[in-house]
């Protein structure tokens, strides 16, 4: 039995005291291995999972034993747990029927049934209807006498014992005083009646009570997060100036073709005022003397016992029909450990199904005029397996090779540059409100990635902008960043919020695969040739530049037409002269004879910088100082390139697009006002549009300028 760390790819034989929800992973071999007293399969790989009681337990035949605490934050809410889910089911689905790519990416990344959710539940209608029966039992309960003797003083006598009198001869400190024939009594054995409420039926009314209010409870979390987003995609698909308009339009398709947004908000506050009303009314009966009575809810599991009052009483007979309706909503919730073992496993491949999808309508949209991501096109067709071999993409911006791993992870791929691993880790670290936790996890998720030179990793995640909003600033930057919004001296790791509640979940892994893909490929502008060329054919080819080293060549833009034809026609020229001279030049001729692909090689090399990164047209190349380009698109008003920092002097990669007049620069707000048409992070400062944020040093250009005077962040 061994642990595999799914960020540091390693396997190790013993677990850490803290264990971060989907990090960790069990390897069987072939001993029997126990997970939570399930047995798991022979030769297997499954998640490290708690059980319902937020514990975790391993142990297996050679005397291993574990056992860890699992915080309850890191689980995800009911909502996120359901779309999940159904996020791995239509795959299962697609992958069982032999389904395309294409088939995939039809699948909006939004919560499913968002409709069914909206609309006011069975349950809450019949408890609506009937909740004056179950306040009229709260108010005049049903109860039962019990007779009891006591010794009270004579005056508070109302039925006296028939033991009263032999109890009375033997206890004179009761008597008042004697008389000639008889005893007159100061104290008395009665009978005294009791009234009690501690019966079977009012604990099921009771225990209902608090079983309808967490369920209330859960089903306005449930529908102020559908309220949430749809009010997110009505802000940023609206008429606003903070959102740029492409970003803006891209929203508008993905929302446009899941729901009417404006008809659903409506609905989704109607049905929030009605579940709030409802769950006013049902913490009213909490003061009520019932209520109160019965402190111990003594009633279990969902199995009710229908007694006669339960089933003839004109009030009581409503509690019994809730209860049997409360049961039957909450029927699959009681599992046996094997299937909240299965659930588990479930959820997280969901996750993975979920990030699958989000990269897949990155690279390649969802095929339709509107959508078309980067450009790409999966050449094969084929919806990729975990475990099984890699997906291979096409587009005006290059080759991308995507692969699910074993592990669960995915690792995309492209010439020329370094490759990028996505992680999906289900512990959502932003339902806890303790900034001391999160930093100590980002920093074990640093000390665990930071040593991988193979790869650049990204870490996704399912939080939500509700719970990122509630954190400090400074927490609530690190923990949406790809890594280059630093500031100075400031080391990140790169991790995303992804969820189906999250409409700009899309745009923020598009931008971290934008980041991945060009920002790589600009810096390493100019290209270089590894061949042998001699200085009098680079005279006048403005287009060539000669390295240092004897062999290697730059290429610092494409040729026109004309410089192409020159330097052919100087190539031809000198091929001939050694002609001329016999045969004891055939090697220098056969050399020569090569450099005749130089200008196809160049054009390969070129040609992806010159591609725009918005709207995938073919731009020209403008030679820079301090070895930076530049580049303009006319079809969408757009420039990149590279750029070199004048604190640090590094190169960094840029995009600028048109103005967006947002004010707000809290953390987040790059991708919610240019999405994935950014790569450095533009600058703070209002109306700055021409300054960007080095990625290398955490310095802004603006800031660089002015040694920081003018640029508050920088400060």
């Amino acid at each position: 039995m061994l642990f595999y760390n799914r960020l540091t790819q390693k396997t190790t034989k013993q677990l850490p005291e803290k264990i971060i929800l989907g990090q960790w992973q069990i390897i069987t071999d072939d001993l029997r291995v126990f997970l939570n007293n399930c047995e798991l399969n022979i030769n297997s790989r499954e998640y490290i999972f708690p059980d319902l009681s937020n514990r975790c337990s391993i142990r297996s035949d050679d005397g291993k034993n574990f056992y860890k605490n699992f915080y309850k934050w890191q689980y995800p809410s009911d909502i996120l747990f359901e779309s999940l889910h159904f996020f791995e089911s239509e795959l299962q689905k697609l992958i069982s029927n032999s389904a395309s790519w294409n088939d995939l990416v039809q699948l909006p990344p939004l919560v499913p049934e968002i409709e069914d959710k909206l609309n006011i539940q069975s349950l809450e209608t019949i408890t609506k209807k009937h909740f004056g029966h179950i306040e009229e039992v709260c108010r005049r309960p049903r109860s039962y006498l019990k007779m009891e003797t006591e010794r009270l003083p004579v005056s508070r006598a109302q039925r006296i014992s028939p033991h009263a009198a032999e109890f009375l001869s033997s206890h004179t400190e009761d008597w008042e005083r004697r008389t000639f024939c008889s005893v007159v009594p100061k104290r008395i054995l009665c009978m005294v009646k009791e009234e009690l409420l501690d019966i079977y039926e009012n604990k099921v009314t009771v225990k209902l009570i608090d079983n309808l209010l967490i369920y209330i409870r859960q089903r306005i979390q449930q529908v102020k997060a559908l309220q949430q987003q749809f009010e997110d995609a009505e802000y940023l698909s609206g008429t606003t100036n903070d959102i740029h308009w492409r970003n803006q339009e891209r929203i508008f398709t993905l929302w446009g073709n899941y729901c009417d947004g404006t008809a659903e908000l409506k609905k989704a506050q109607a049905t929030l005022q009605e579940l709030s009303q409802l769950k006013y009314k049902l913490q009213g009966l909490i003061g009520t003397e019932l209520y109160k009575a019965i402190p111990q809810r003594t009633v279990e599991g969902n199995t009710l016992k229908r007694t006669n009052i339960l089933v003839n009483d004109q009030h009581y007979r409503y509690v019994d029909l809730l209860w049997r309706e409360w049961s039957r909503i909450n029927s699959g919730q009681i599992k046996n450990s094997y299937q909240v073992l299965e659930d588990n496993q479930k959820l997280l491949r969901g996750f993975e199904s979920f990030c699958i999808l989000l990269i897949g309508l990155a690279l390649t949209g969802d095929g339709s005029d509107d959508n078309k991501g980067f450009g790409f096109e999966a050449v094969d067709n084929q919806i990729p397996i975990r475990g099984s071999k890699e997906i291979f993409f096409q587009g005006a911006l290059g080759k991308v090779y995507l692969s699910w791993l074993e592990d669960g992870s995915f690792l995309l791929k492209s010439d020329g540059i370094q490759d990028l691993r996505l992680v999906p880790i289900l512990a959502n670290l932003t339902a806890t409100d303790n900034p001391e936790t999160i930093t100590f996890i980002l920093e074990s998720f640093s000390q665990n990635i930071k040593n991988s030179n193979e790869h650049q990793t990204i870490i996704l995640y399912p939080g939500t902008e509700e719970e990122r909003k509630k954190l400090p600033l400074h927490i609530q930057r690190k923990i949406n960043n790809i890594g280059n919004d630093r500031l100075p001296q400031e080391d990140l790791i790169s991790i995303l919020p992804v969820n189906p509640l999250d409409i700009i979940s899309l745009e923020r892994l598009a931008r971290a695969i934008n980041w991945w893909l060009n920002s790589q490929r600009y810096q390493s502008y100019p290209p270089t040739i590894e061949i042998n060329i001699s200085d009098n054919l680079l005279q006048n080819t403005d287009w060539l530049e000669k390295e240092n080293k004897s062999n290697q060549i730059r290429v610092l833009y494409l040729p026109s037409p004309e410089e192409e034809q020159f330097f052919s026609t100087s190539l031809q020229n000198s091929i001939n002269q050694l002609k001329s001279r016999g045969t004891k030049y055939k090697g220098e001729v056969e050399k020569l004879e090569e450099i005749k692909k130089l200008p196809s090689q160049a054009a390969e090399l070129i040609k992806p910088l010159q591609i725009c990164p918005v709207c995938h047209t073919e731009g020209s190349v403008t030679v820079l100082d301090s070895q930076c380009f530049s580049c303009e698109c006319s079809n969408c008003d757009i420039s990149w390139g590279t750029r070199s920092c004048g604190n640090c002097n590094e190169k960094y990669a840029y995009i600028q697009t048109s103005k967006a007049e947002g004010e707000n620069r809290q953390p987040g707000w790059v991708e919610r006002t240019f999405g994935r048409d950014v790569l450095s992070v533009p600058c703070w400062m209002k109306d700055n549009h021409n300054d960007f944020i080095c990625p290398h040093c955490g310095v802004c250009s603006q800031s660089a300028s002015s040694g920081g005077k003018d640029c508050v962040r920088c400060q």
